[in-house]
């Protein structure tokens, strides 16, 4: 027990260490070569970025069901990791919200990102408050058993999906900055999904389904803080129109 809180505390430590570090290397970049167009709120996310959230939903759907013919679906992951990684630590509970400390931690710091601060600030909270809904909503939906039985609330993984938003926010903003930033993001998400399975806390669907829901949620928030900043703006000027 105490080899695997140490652990535990190893892995917490090690990337939370990669915020400072970040920041120092991403700095001098961000300075060196600024570009206007950082200014502005991007709203055109690449290929890329939807391919990604649109495959591995799919595949996680794909892994739920119990193929009586097959080894490989849920349970035979399950299987494995469990009798091949004998651990559990609570890291997991903590590392979810690494991504968002660094984004949190590099806009304090005044590192210039792709958005102005108020809008970025505005993205987020978008992208978090989608996330949250569609997490919550299928949690209700599905009832989904555990696989230590713990609960009926195990798809899809609220931590996996709230770690890969705060990392696709990472990417957005601070990708030109340091290629470093969104690699550790993502490596942040990765490694919060995969102590999520070794704890037994979920199945393989749930982790791949909600890394999907967290890096569609950043996407559509780009989409949509626009048109939402939008009509407030036009909401706070018509008063003032009216004579």
């Amino acid at each position: 027990m105490k080899q695997n809180r140490r652990f535990g505390s190893w892995v917490l430590s090690s990337w939370f260490f990669l915020l400072p570090v970040v920041a120092s290397f991403g700095q001098p970049l961000n300075t060196v070569a600024l570009r206007a167009s950082w200014d502005s709120i991007p709203t055109r996310p690449t290929t890329f970025r939807w391919v990604a959230p649109t495959v591995v939903i799919p595949v996680g759907l794909a892994l739920s069901p119990d193929y009586s013919t097959s080894h490989f679906d849920r349970f035979y992951v399950r299987s494995e990791l469990q009798n091949k990684i004998h651990f559990r630590t609570h890291a997991d509970n903590y590392l979810q919200y690494g991504p968002a400390v660094a984004w949190a931690g590099l806009s304090l710091a005044g590192v210039k990102g792709r958005s102005q601060p108020f809008d970025r600030a505005g993205i987020a909270l978008v992208a978090h408050g989608i996330m949250t809904v569609v997490v919550l909503s299928l949690k209700q939906v599905t009832h989904e058993l555990r696989p230590d039985g713990s609960d009926s609330y195990s798809f899809p993984s609220g931590h996996t999906a709230l770690a890969f938003t705060g990392a696709g926010l990472l990417n957005r903003e601070f990708g030109e900055v340091s290629p470093w930033i969104p690699i550790g993001g993502y490596a942040m998400a990765t490694s919060t999904g995969i102590l999520r399975l070794t704890n037994d806390k979920h199945w393989i669907s749930d982790v791949l389904v909600g890394a999907g829901i967290g890096l569609l949620s950043t996407e559509v928030a780009y989409h949509v803080y626009p048109w939402l900043k939008q009509k407030l703006v036009r909401h706070k000027v018509a008063p003032h129109q009216v004579k």
